[in-house]
């Protein structure tokens, strides 16, 4: 029997590829839903924002605790700046895969098999724990890459999940889907809070119910609502999705 597919809150990109590293079995496949360039931006500004916390050492005693000493200590690592022997090792088997549209992403599901990536199976361990992990089909950005097109609709997203979870089903793998979450640097701390509380509504946006839908006139030449009856986002995902809580924001509640 398959694996139920999950959906996840949204997460950064490097929160993404700790999630990976971490829960991932041979053969994996993540689908990155936008450019390779812009996905490396995305990946590379979101890394400060994670660095692990760790608490300075306390000063020795007799010597003074100056501001100078602790500026010069050097910062935490990320994760994933890490260089460790797992890390270097399970990353060289995950098939990492850019979709830049709709089309190109279900052509993509439409011909997926355990075998479309041609990368080698790492060496077998006969110490590893039966079942602890499971081969996932990971999709990063399926709403976005949908927004703002012909195909940003129930009727739309319907057909693509319907194709990921069926090419999950023929695969065996657990099919994960999640979106790219805004960075909160810029922001105050209860703007932060506010976001974080907020994150589970990109499944309650409402989308029309079928393609081609257009949006009614908005006072001021604003975006009005969809003409005809709407869905929410996190309705059609439920159909096959059960929702899950990601790592991160179980760290942020730490």
């Amino acid at each position: 029997m398959s694996p139920i597919p999950v959906a996840l809150p949204p997460a950064l990109p490097s929160e993404l590829l700790i999630y990976i590293l971490t829960h991932q079995t041979y053969p994996t496949t993540l689908i990155i839903c936008q450019p390779r360039s812009n996905f490396h931006s995305s990946l590379l500004a979101s890394i400060p924002q994670t660095l692990q916390a760790q608490p300075p050492p306390p000063p020795a005693e007799g010597l003074p605790d100056t501001q100078s000493e602790s500026n010069s200590e050097p910062q935490p690592l990320h994760l994933l700046l890490v260089p460790t022997l797992y890390q270097i090792a399970i990353s060289r088997h995950i098939n990492l895969v850019f979709i830049p549209t709709v089309s190109h992403l279900r052509a993509y599901l439409t011909v997926f098999s355990s075998t479309e990536a041609e990368i080698q199976a790492p060496p077998e361990k006969k110490f590893d724990k039966p079942g602890t992990k499971l081969p996932l089909l990971v999709v990063y950005g399926l709403l976005e890459l949908h927004r703002d097109t012909s195909e940003w609709s129930a009727q739309g997203l319907g057909n693509s999940i319907a194709g990921l979870v069926e090419a999950g089903w023929r695969t065996g793998r657990k099919v994960v889907v999640l979106e790219e979450r805004g960075k909160e640097e810029c922001l105050s701390d209860m703007e932060v809070e506010e976001g974080r509380k907020n994150r589970v509504k990109v499944w309650e946006e409402g989308v029309p119910m079928l393609n081609g839908s257009v949006r009614q006139a908005g006072p001021e030449n604003e975006d009005g609502g969809w003409s005809g009856r709407t869905v929410e986002v996190g309705r059609i995902l439920a159909r096959w999705f059960k929702f899950g809580k990601g790592d991160w924001e179980e760290c942020e509640h730490e």
